[in-house]
């Protein structure tokens, strides 16, 4: 019945360190006046508020898994007793609960169903969704006759009664109307008047007024309904003056663990990027110059290309790509062919592509490259005597404060770390359709939060002087409707550059980040699908930033 359930606080960040450190659980969603916890199949929303606010909720729990349940809560906050017990079984509703109160005071219950069980210990992705939300309120009866108008049934054959608890809705989840003043279970709160809303499955929503009366109203949130119609799975950030995260769908299929707004995703090629930064770290350095050949840097792989690094930068080298465009092979495809476990490095990608003959003349036209980029990556080992990952890891990730960013392997992703996914007949990850490992032409893992760092550093100062800024900034190529510089588009405007933004897309991956230099805005939306960043993307652009 609950699929988002909003309360009210003025304890905002003493209740979202309790909720994400204290409890670890998934903030998929959060502004400068908001978060929100994806509780299951539910959410639950906290909005700052200048007065305090009390309310009574529960989290429905497997039956089976209520021991561990009560240990796992237990090692993190005190449990709330009555008459000497901390846990108590409810008969008619055929189910166990235990007790505990949060920073503002709200009683939260643990209802262990016993007809649902799940295997495994109990961890934040046990819970399965919002099980009671309490609604206080002088008017018992008429809240509850309009309650009942939505066919949402009052449980018991006496009807509502303003002297008792209420439980409105069926199966195992329940709106608890009460009058003010009463005891909750389990706690010497008593129950008080404070608005909340109440957004169901089926769209409708209900409000709760400060005074406690009742509003029926359908939300409009384009933004929310577009993700929604198409299903994105990802996250969604803005920083414009404020800044706003979301977070949709799940990070793992199979256990149903959702995306929050911390997980991690890869990028694509979008991370050709930091190749880009690091080269131009290394030009600055004195280590290389824009001149420089592949054919004189590493002659003993590729004699044939005396192509500029320049024109790697750019896609304009025209040395052979791993694809085989000529053919329409696709770069997942390339791994049916060449196992893709065996593509951990670099060096690896060499007898991919190093043997075929030039595309076209260098600098004659822009064709989007993989090998370009590899190419770089292995100029860049011989220079630092490094291995690539390592230098950007060093050269970037730490000195602009990416601490959750990284080159992970496919069959070891880190936690909080998202699963790419494919939907063909039925959904897999794309483990198979993607290298094992990242590198110089993509598959760096981010965070939006990361990618904020990483845009602000860079314009900044921090990655380079502001003269190697320029040269990587610079529009270098131009093809159809599209400007490049080094690593990264360029939308132009009359007066200069309207933003700067990097796109990833490959199997199980969509990425897209900009950075609007006038206004200082950044936009970066991740996706664990093959399709869907660049249309929220767009979504996101009209919405709030063309329109604020």
């Amino acid at each position: 019945m609950f699929k988002k359930v909003t309360l009210y606080t003025n304890q905002l960040e003493d209740m979202k360190g309790f909720y994400e450190y204290q409890l670890g659980f998934r903030i998929i969603e959060e502004d400068e006046t908001s978060f929100t916890l994806a509780i299951g199949k539910s959410q639950l929303v906290f909005k700052e508020s200048q007065s305090s606010a009390v309310y009574h909720f529960a989290f429905n729990i497997p039956g089976n898994q209520f021991t561990l349940a009560k240990f796992w809560a237990s090692e993190r906050v005190t449990l709330n007793r009555q008459e000497g017990m901390d846990e108590i079984y409810y008969a008619n509703f055929d189910a166990d609960a235990f007790y505990f109160q949060d920073p503002s005071g709200n009683v939260v219950e643990f209802i262990a169903r016993r007809n649902v069980d799940r295997m495994g210990n109990f961890t934040v992705d046990s819970l399965l969704d919002i099980s009671e939300v309490s609604i206080t309120t002088l008017y018992v009866e008429k809240v509850g006759e309009l309650i009942e108008k939505m066919d949402i049934p009052v449980r018991g054959s006496k009807g509502v009664d303003s002297k008792t608890l209420n439980f409105l809705g069926s199966g195992d989840a329940y709106i608890i109307l009460v009058a003010p003043k009463r005891t909750w279970y389990f706690s010497k709160q008593k129950s008080e008047t404070h608005p909340l809303s109440i957004e169901l499955h089926d769209g409708r929503q209900i409000n709760i007024t400060e005074e406690g009366q009742f509003q029926q109203q359908k939300p409009a949130n384009p933004i929310m309904d577009k993700m929604e119609t198409d299903d994105f799975s990802g996250v969604a950030y803005l920083l414009n003056n404020k800044t706003w995260t979301v977070a949709r769908g799940l990070a793992d299929r199979a256990n149903g663990r959702p995306n929050a707004i911390d997980t991690k995703f890869n990028m694509g090629s979008a991370s050709m990027l930091f190749t880009a930064v690091v080269v131009c770290q290394l030009v600055e350095s004195g280590k290389l110059d824009f001149t420089d050949t592949l054919s004189e840097l590493l002659p003993q792989h590729f004699p044939n290309f005396p192509v500029t690094i320049h024109q790697l930068l750019t896609h304009t080298s025209g040395i052979p790509d791993y694809s085989d465009k000529q053919q329409n092979k696709g770069v997942e495809n390339v791994w049916k062919d060449t196992p893709m476990y065996l593509m951990q490095t670099a060096s690896d990608f060499i007898t991919l592509f190093n043997e075929r003959p030039m595309m076209f003349e260098p600098g004659k036209k822009f064709d989007y490259n993989h090998a370009g980029f590899i190419a770089l990556g292995l100029i860049v080992e011989k220079v630092t005597e490094q291995a690539f990952t390592t230098v950007i890891e060093k050269q970037i990730f730490e000195s602009a404060s990416m601490k959750n960013s990284g080159y992970f392997d496919l069959n070891r992703l880190p936690s909080q770390t998202a699963f790419g996914y494919i939907e063909d007949v039925e959904w897999h990850t794309n483990q198979y359709a993607i290298p094992i490992r990242g590198g110089a032409d993509g598959g760096a893992y981010v965070t939006a939060s990361d990618m904020a760092n990483f845009w602000e550093c860079l314009m900044n100062g921090t990655l380079m002087s502001k003269d190697m800024l320029k040269t990587l900034l610079h529009i270098h190529v131009s093809a159809a409707d599209r400007h490049y510089g080094y690593g990264i588009d360029i939308n132009d405007g009359a007066n200069g550059a309207l933003n700067y933004s990097i796109l990833g897309n490959g199997p199980g991956i969509s990425f897209y980040s900009a950075f609007y230099p006038k206004e200082s805005i950044i936009l970066t939306v991740l996706s664990n699908k093959t399709d869907g960043a660049s249309e929220i993307s767009e979504t996101i652009k009209t919405l709030k930033i063309k329109k604020e």
